[in-house]
């Protein structure tokens, strides 16, 4: 085998590392690091791919070390500040981020980046007010404070919105995503505009559609279909991927459909004010942003109006706040009463949920006794989802039912994992020989382990999303929840589209519980998941009604139908 020399070594390593190879990157550049401990590039690269890694204590001693051997290295105390936010160091975030100001050697929008830090896993309700407060506090000061300068989006001034993080709560966020959108609006004067060309429509409608996540991708998965439904006799499509989206099977079938004649696909340049140019070209009457806040990027770029309607709707569940952002596309079934008092948005009503799901494909089978099984719990979902009042209902059920036992998936980073961990165990009602947590699965492996379930449990105040449509493979019920915002109500407005006679739609905490143990304690929980599976075949699964309606909205908006 041939012996590489340090140079030569590096060079492969680095060639790893631009192909987003991180793991092999990682190896070869940790091989190097014993013999130049202290060589700033090789640290540089290191700590880069265990960010990727999302192996951030490692990540973290790296640019430690390089600190120590070169306190005034230009850039490492925002990326350690950043690395520190990725494990929930917030306060460890703040004091690298003070100490990088008074050098001069961070990006000036920490100043105010530090004051928006939101922990991932909460470990408490009380944490949640702290940092809420305070996001609200430094927003507030940002609105009454006169600054000299904009800052500058495209010189990588971008500064992190909390509004994802600030979600998984039982908040009414309305306000407060407005003020976000004022305090954006008057640090980066590149969103005070409108570009937007006021034609008149002669013949086709042009639609441009955007989003980071046109690729194997909870968004990708629920919305590809819908928007390959618009009619090419009244619209022109255009999809506008970001630099950052990765290649897939469902990038591909975008690639495909362009190939047919059924769209166009524009990757649109990194800085905003390209961005804006780009768009603006295509002239375009209408634009669709299936996950308002998924991306930071795509963020921004949905507070300038660039068309003459702007729609959004549940690829990210709230509220933008924005006055560029007219309508909310939602089912009826997801609505109450009082829901559009939660947004800045119209409620763009329509009879089915606003996506047209393609029927999961698994390669692997259940046993009869699998579908018969009683008393497993499951909530496959991203830790940072659960609520810390999520916690006691599921103490509630292993006490209610001794021989309960509740899965949970281990996430990607390890960080939320322990952190979440180290949550449950605070309790003494913790018991780790019934709280289960799976490593990450393969896709055939986890919906196996979604059919196993005698039935799933709904994360409170913000529920499922994909997981729902994936457990309805093999019929398996989920407990949910429904509060007053759309965040919590998808498996209601599914159950309600399947047309499921008393579906396990819980009215409080206690009847979440109480509704959770019956069902997984059914005798009759295999036919019961035939049913469910039955229904979502016909009336969940490839719902091309869903597409019929997204058409007619449209063309209603500009009195064309």
């Amino acid at each position: 085998m041939k012996k590489y020399s340090a140079e030569e070594l590096f060079k492969i390593a680095y060639s790893h590392l631009q192909k987003k190879d991180y793991g092999k990157s990682a190896g070869l550049f940790e091989k190097l690091v014993k013999n130049y401990p202290n060589n700033l590039s090789i640290l540089r690269n290191l700590a880069h791919c265990y960010a990727y890694l999302k192996e951030f204590e490692k990540a973290e001693n790296c640019l430690r070390k390089i600190i120590n051997i070169k306190p005034d290295e230009p850039f490492v105390y925002q990326i350690l500040a950043s690395t520190l936010k990725d494990q929930d160091k917030l306060e460890e975030a703040i004091l690298v981020v003070n100490e990088g100001l008074k050098k001069n050697l961070i990006n000036e929008k920490w100043e105010i980046q530090k004051n928006l830090f939101f922990p991932k896993i909460p470990s408490n309700k009380e944490e949640i007010k702290k940092y809420r407060q305070k996001i609200e506090k430094e927003i507030e000061k940002i609105l009454n404070v006169n600054f000299q300068k904009y800052l500058d989006y495209d010189k990588d001034q971008i500064i992190v919105p909390p509004h994802v993080e600030l979600s998984y709560s039982d908040w009414d966020n309305l306000d407060l995503n407005k003020k976000n959108v004022q305090a954006f609006k008057k640090l980066y004067k590149i969103l005070n505009q409108e570009t937007y060309a006021k034609r008149e429509i002669e013949g086709k409608i042009r639609i441009g559609i955007i989003s980071e996540f046109f690729t194997d991708h909870t968004i990708g998965k629920l919305y590809k279909n819908l928007i390959f439904s618009l009619d090419k006799t009244n619209f022109e499509t255009f999809i506008f991927h970001s630099q950052k989206t990765h290649p897939g099977d469902i990038f591909n079938e975008f690639i495909k459909k362009e190939k047919e004649g059924v769209l166009k696909n524009e990757i649109l340049p990194v800085k905003l004010s390209e961005k804006i140019n780009v768009i603006k070209d295509f002239e375009l009457d209408i634009i669709f942003y299936p996950d308002v806040g998924m991306s930071i990027e795509f963020y921004y770029l949905a507070l300038i109006r660039l068309a003459k309607y702007q729609i959004t709707t549940f690829g990210h569940p709230e509220t933008t706040g924005s006055k560029s952002i007219d309508y909310y596309l939602i089912s009826k079934n997801c609505v109450n009463d009082n829901t559009q008092k939660h947004y800045s948005e119209k409620l763009l009503l329509i009879e089915h949920l606003p996506m047209i799901y393609s029927k999961p494909v698994s390669k692997k089978k259940l046993s009869e006794n699998d579908l018969k099984r009683k008393n497993i719990y499951s909530c496959p979902q991203t830790l940072f989802k659960l609520h810390p009042d999520f916690d006691q209902i599921i103490f509630d059920i292993l006490h209610k039912d001794r021989k309960a036992i509740v899965y949970f998936i281990k996430d990607k980073n390890k960080v939320w994992y322990k952190k979440f961990i180290n949550r449950l165990s605070r309790s003494e009602k913790y018991d780790s020989n019934r709280i289960i947590f799976l490593d990450p699965l393969n896709y055939h492996d986890y919906l196996l382990h979604l059919g196993k379930a005698s039935v799933l449990l709904d994360p409170i105040y913000y529920g499922a999303g994909n997981s729902f449509f994936e457990s309805m493979l093999f019929g398996t019920p989920s407990v949910t929840l429904p509060t007053e915002h759309i965040k919590s109500r998808l498996v209601l407005g599914a159950y309600k589209q399947m047309e499921i006679k008393d579906p396990p739609i819980a009215k409080d905490i206690p009847n979440y519980v109480d509704l959770a143990v019956n069902y997984a304690n059914r005798d009759d929980i295999g036919e019961l998941k035939i049913k469910y599976r039955k229904a979502a075949k016909e009336k969940l699964f490839d719902t091309k009604k869903a597409g019929l309606e997204f058409n007619k909205v449209i063309l209603d908006l500009f009195n064309l139908n």
